[in-house]
């Protein structure tokens, strides 16, 4: 059975300074759940506390009906996987995934050759069958996270919990890594929470994200709402890239416009009816939701200074005739680059775009998901 975590009003301090106050969330049975934030944000502290390696100021943690509190570490059957691996540099790949296995209570201890098969099956999962016999030197950093991994899998844990263990390795390799990671959790179902820095990784692993920001979570969800209609400024910056503009909104005949200081107006037809009044906005374009345009017509007259060709895509970089930077993304022509110094026009994807409170804290549109909201509501 897949074991829900239930976090309520946890409180973590550190002397007089307290790091995270009032903190509530479910994680789901079987799901891959993903901390995420800026470094200093608290997300490998509530890791920790999930853990037991941090002690809990207040509120309640429960692993399905149990409440872990006061539970030592070591009767919670969670399985760890840290940042710099720590496997033993003294023991084989084989005797590292079974030292789990050997270290349970005696009476809790599988027979030599079910110990064994149960290794045999974590290192065949974790594609190391063939490195058995070899020591930690003689890996590379990728096959150093695998059996780091395995080892935590292979007691079977109710919980596996994985604190930025990608960081450590090149760019190429976290890509197959973090591909492997998500299949391998599939096939077990694990309930697991990940901690990273890193937007993409938890975009490409996450079934669900928490954008944590000052020991504060910001919005909850899938990485398709979350990265479409961000809870507030801050998530909006923070996954992905933004350009940031300042408007004005006006409603016309039951309609809402949003004009910008380059004279450019846009109507948007999503903003929740609670937000329908005149008001200051905070217009959130992601590059890709601005189209140039050369030659006459409507949009925001802007000037190229640079371009960045990659192929697929090309990254325009211009400024606006009323002085913002912005970055565009666009598929790259067939013809040609548009080079620096040509004046062309934006248009902005209505559709894509969100527009916040002038203080950033709320998204105005329609169709934000937030599990928070159900959180603590």
């Amino acid at each position: 059975m897949s074991v829900n975590i239930y976090i309520r009003d946890a409180v973590k301090r550190y002397g007089k300074t307290t790091v995270i106050e009032g903190l509530t969330l479910t994680i789901q049975g079987g799901e891959f759940f993903t901390l995420l934030g800026p470094s200093g944000c608290g997300k490998t502290t509530l890791l920790r506390m999930i853990a037991g390696f941090n002690s809990i100021e207040g509120g309640d943690f429960y692993f399905n009906d149990t409440r872990i509190n006061d539970l030592d570490p070591a009767k919670r059957n969670i399985g760890m996987v840290f940042q710099n691996y720590a496997i033993f540099p003294h023991m084989s790949v084989r005797r590292n995934v079974e030292f789990g296995l050997r270290n349970r209570p005696k009476e809790k201890r599988l027979e030599k050759q079910a110990l064994h098969q149960q290794a045999d099956k974590f290192l065949k999962l974790m594609q190391i069958d063939q490195l058995a016999d070899r020591m930690p030197a003689q890996l590379s950093g990728g096959q150093q996270q695998r059996v780091a991994l395995a080892r935590a899998l292979c007691i079977e844990p109710d919980v596996l919990l994985m604190d930025e263990p990608l960081s450590n390795l090149d760019a190429k390799l976290r890509v197959e890594m973090r591909t492997a990671i998500k299949e391998i959790q599939n096939s077990v179902g694990i309930t697991t929470v990940y901690v990273t820095h890193d937007q993409e990784e938890a975009m490409a692993v996450s079934d669900r994200i928490a954008v944590m920001n000052g020991g504060v979570i910001q919005h909850v969800g899938t990485p398709k709402s979350i990265y479409q209609r961000p809870a507030n400024i801050f998530v909006a910056t923070f996954i992905g890239r933004s350009n940031i503009l300042n408007g004005e909104m006006h409603v016309e005949n039951g309609r809402a416009f949003v004009s910008l200081p380059t004279g450019y107006r846009a109507e948007f037809d999503r903003v929740a009816p609670l937000h329908m009044k005149a008001q200051p906005v905070l217009l959130s374009a992601r590059p890709e939701e601005l189209l140039v345009e050369t030659g006459p017509g409507e949009g925001m007259k802007a000037v190229i200074d640079s371009c960045v060709f990659l192929g697929l895509n090309t990254h325009y970089f211009v400024h606006l005739l009323s002085g913002e930077k912005l970055e565009i993304i666009q598929e790259s022509r067939i013809d040609s680059i548009i080079q620096p110094g040509t004046e062309v026009r934006l248009r902005l994807n209505t559709e894509k775009a969100n527009l916040f409170s002038q203080d950033g804290s709320r998204n105005l549109l329609t169709g934000v998901e937030n599990d928070l909201a159900k959180e603590v509501g």
